[in-house]
């Protein structure tokens, strides 16, 4: 891959993000149970639901502690707008258990021991990493996939392309130093705005000439390099 590619693509994105960044609660934060949470609520659903009840779930439980004393029944009232309420409860209370029981009520700054919390992936462990202990760690989900594939045609082989090392590598390779932060965060939002699963905005993105992707170029031919 050139490397002049992928600094293009750095740039442009980040230069974007500056007028076009999504406003969350979460997004504010810098506390890591805080973040934590926000992270498990946005898993399997869409920001603007989390954000229905974020505020309200940190008011009632606002840390290990009273999520781990809270009882099911409370924790499923407040999560039934999301979906997947039952277990989203149950996986919540055993994190607020853990937290309490094995790391004092504090959220830990190791990936290994992110990991082992209840529920956490590496996703979720590398958003804490990224956004509550500012390390330089990538982000990779689908939407991070997709947009790889459309601009550099980065492929997997894998059944699940969200557990390719190659994949990780390749982000950690082009995050800009000092500003992983910025850089995760403008993947998530150039995905939702532009670069989306159906019907990508794609006459005015603004990496249309150094975009590969053949489903765009059939859509747009002459336009792309």
């Amino acid at each position: 891959m050139k490397k002049g590619k992928s600094r293009l693509f750095v740039e442009r994105l980040l230069a974007w993000w500056e007028s076009n960044k999504q406003q969350f609660p979460w997004r504010k934060e810098s506390d890591p149970y805080r973040i934590l949470i926000a992270e498990m609520l946005l898993r399997k659903t869409t920001a603007r639901q989390v954000a229905t009840i974020y505020k309200d779930f940190l008011r009632f439980f606002p840390d290990p502690k009273s999520l781990a004393e809270a009882s099911i029944e409370s924790l499923e009232i407040i999560l039934k707008p999301l979906g997947m309420y039952k277990v989203r409860a149950r996986i919540l209370k055993d994190l607020g258990r853990v937290l309490v029981t094995k790391f004092s009520g504090y959220v830990p700054r190791s990936k290994h021991e992110l990991l082992s919390l209840p529920g956490v992936s590496e996703y979720t462990a590398n958003a804490v990493l990224c956004f509550a202990y500012n390390k330089e760690v990538p982000l990779v989900d689908t939407n991070v996939i997709r947009i790889l594939y459309r601009v550099f045609v980065l492929k997997s082989d894998r059944k699940r392309a969200k557990d390719d090392p190659k994949i990780w590598r390749f982000v950690q390779e082009i995050l800009p130093k000092g500003r992983a932060r910025d850089f995760n965060l403008a993947l998530i939002d150039f995905a939702h705005k532009i670069c989306r699963p159906k019907n990508p905005i794609c006459s005015s993105c603004i990496m249309l000439d150094i975009c590969s992707s053949p489903e765009i170029k059939e859509r747009l031919p002459g336009q792309l390099s």
